[in-house]
């Protein structure tokens, strides 16, 4: 899709109806590719050193994310089109780097249609505690979308900064997910995952009161920072947990269903800024930090098995 784009600019007869196809596109590769990446890890590093992966792998990603724009920026200099191609050449890169790793085992087809290894998957996923408790949790990521609306109104009407303000303080928040990563990289193997699970939604609900009442630029960037420090923890912890429990056969299922599961995080921009324009931006993160807890927190209650697994 990307070169795709690239030629149509080239060529000079890009339309905006365009972008809704290749979005799409864009959109269905993006569901394929992320729960194989997290259980592609597995297969070359084996569970006992998931974490760390997962770690470095969320480290390499908020680089990525911090540095990217400024990158891009600089390649719209020599051209939209040029932007594009470089990115469809980082791709190609990377396909052949994936297709160049050796993996632990290699995958046996089931023989099955799809229809019966989604029914399959959902019925192992609630059957298994372990993993109902944590799709459970990734449903709290709706109240997490929550807060994506009211950081730039908070930045623009209560701070009173512009666009500048707004990026350094969606950075602070890569910065605090960079430092939880390699935090994670170097002690994961010590660490117990259900109790870094409870962490993580314990600080991120804490740092989202913490901007919610933040009076000035200095504790709004602290907030975000602890914010990203705690989502990193989140997004480790939880997809971590999941392969560590999931049978082999089940585990590229179950990770489809987290990932599902996800996707209701847009869903809370939407419920967000709607609640924003009803309530104003603290009732509106409030809100969302009350049922966030509430359902991630009777999730881990009832469950006990996932707040002792190591």
């Amino acid at each position: 899709m990307a070169l795709l784009t690239a030629v149509l600019l080239t060529a000079d007869v890009l339309e905006w109806w365009h972008l809704i196809p290749i979005s799409l596109m864009t959109g269905s590769m993006f569901a394929l590719h992320n729960p194989t990446s997290q259980a592609f890890a597995v297969d070359v590093v084996g569970r006992d050193r998931i974490i760390s992966a997962s770690s470095l792998n969320t480290g390499i990603s908020m680089i990525a994310t911090i540095a990217g724009p400024s990158a891009g920026a600089a390649l719209l200099l020599l051209g939209f089109d040029i932007a594009f191609y470089v990115l469809a050449g980082l791709y190609a890169l990377s396909a052949v780097m994936i297709y160049s790793v050796r993996t632990r085992h290699t995958s046996i087809p089931s023989g099955k249609n799809i229809l019966t290894e989604i029914r399959e998957g959902v019925q192992y996923a609630y059957r298994t505690p372990v993993i109902r408790c944590l799709l459970i949790v990734g449903m709290s990521a709706v109240f997490m979308g929550m807060n994506q609306p009211a950081i730039p109104v908070k930045v623009r009407d209560v701070l009173g900064l512009g666009e500048v303000g707004y990026g350094i303080m969606l950075g602070l928040n890569g910065v605090g997910s960079l430092i939880g990563a390699f935090v994670l990289f170097a002690v994961g193997t010590r660490v117990r995952k259900g109790y870094l699970l409870v962490f993580a939604l314990l600080v991120m609900n804490g740092a989202v009161a913490m901007f919610a009442l933040a009076p000035n630029v200095f504790l709004s960037g602290l907030a975000m920072v602890v914010m990203g420090l705690a989502l990193s923890a989140w997004m480790i912890s939880v997809p971590v947990l999941l392969q560590t429990t999931a049978s082999e056969a089940m585990r590229g299922r179950v990770m489809s269903l987290y990932f599902m599961v996800l996707l209701t995080h847009h869903l809370g921009w939407l419920i967000g800024g709607a609640g924003i324009e009803a309530f104003g931006i603290q009732t509106t993160l409030f809100i969302g930090i009350a049922g966030g807890l509430t359902v991630a927190g009777t999730a881990l209650i009832f469950t006990p098995a996932l707040r002792k697994a190591r």
